[in-house]
């Protein structure tokens, strides 16, 4: 299942559930403003943020990331700070300080040959281990096994390795959307993000308009914004699971159906070296992200269509100005 199947149906439920009967039957919020105008842009102006999640995972990707980073379109990352890969990305943040980094926080190890384990011990949340020691390889089995003070320590703790290594942390979101996946899990999630100011995923287009849940979700969003944080209006991640080796048509098609609005684009770009498909069999994918980020036609596209590219960086000054507008009226 990709994420974005993962997080829609799973998450979904999780975020019914978490923010509660009591929303069951609302309505839509009357104000219409689109998150991107609320952070400051046009009612017109299509606002995107292309996202590389996986730095830290393995040198194949962070070489990727970098890549698409310093000749591609992406604006910002998210760090898997439980993998062995982490130190080699860190070296690269201190010579280029301006990266837009945040965790891609970790609480399942899929492959085979190549896994991780929690930052917290394993005797400190053995909910979140499997019999090797290991993080869960599924979604499924984390939310069978781990209870939510366990995922809440082991957030926690990976925020805490970052603070350590200097990382300058922007965002916080999910691996395979676990946090999406259990309504306490998502609710530890937003609880430490606004704890620490730092900006959650989310996004309020998960269901569609006539779905009854979207009044939730809006609701769930409107919390985090009044906490002091940024919400997105459209999130993409459909892109691993397209099979081409050309993306650059798909992403250019992406780009063209946008609504007005602020959009994340959720990637995965690898340049895949020799030991990386010993394993997984994501690197025909994850190399087709990275020429498509790094493609000069997808670029000169942004531009003529005059699309905004922005980052999780800019979106949270952007949201501290309107606070401090806000409480200057």
């Amino acid at each position: 299942m990709s994420k974005h199947s993962l997080i829609c149906s799973i998450g979904v439920v999780a975020l019914t559930a978490a923010f509660g009967a009591a929303l069951i039957g609302g309505t839509a919020n009357a104000d219409e403003q689109t998150y991107a105008e609320k952070l400051g842009w046009g009612p017109e102006d299509r606002v995107v943020m292309f996202h590389d999640d996986d730095p830290g995972m393995a040198y194949s990707v962070n070489l990727g990331s970098i890549e698409s980073l310093e000749d591609g379109v992406v604006t910002s990352v998210s760090i898997m700070m439980p993998c062995a890969w982490v130190d080699d990305f860190v070296e690269y943040l201190e010579d280029n300080p301006d990266v837009c980094a945040g965790l891609h926080l970790t609480l399942t190890s899929e492959f085979n040959r190549h896994r991780w384990g929690p930052l917290s011990g394993i005797d400190v949340v053995p909910g979140l281990v499997d019999e090797d020691g290991y993080f869960h390889r599924s979604v499924i089995d984390v939310v069978r096994n781990a209870t939510p003070d366990e995922v809440e320590k082991e957030i926690r703790a990976q925020i805490a390795m970052a603070e350590r290594m200097g990382i300058d942390i922007t965002h916080l979101d999910s691996h395979m959307g676990t946090l999406f996946s259990h309504p306490e899990f998502f609710e530890r999630y937003v609880e430490i993000g606004i704890e620490k100011n730092i900006p959650v995923l989310m996004a309020t287009d998960l269901v569609g308009e006539s779905d009854p849940r979207v009044a939730i979700l809006r609701q769930a969003a409107e919390r985090i914004w009044d906490a002091g944080l940024p919400v997105l209006d459209y999130l993409h991640a459909s892109s691993y699971d397209w099979d081409e080796e050309d993306k650059t048509d798909r992403y250019i098609e992406l780009l063209e159906n946008l609504e007005p609005g602020l959009t994340q684009i959720i990637v995965h770009a690898a340049r895949p070296t020799e030991d990386f498909e010993r394993f997984t069999s994501s690197g025909p994918t994850r190399y087709a992200d990275l020429r498509a980020m790094t493609d000069p036609r997808l670029r000169e596209y942004i531009e003529e269509e005059g699309i905004i590219l922005t980052s999780w960086r800019e979106l949270h000054e952007r949201r501290d100005q309107v606070a401090e507008e806000q409480a200057a009226e």
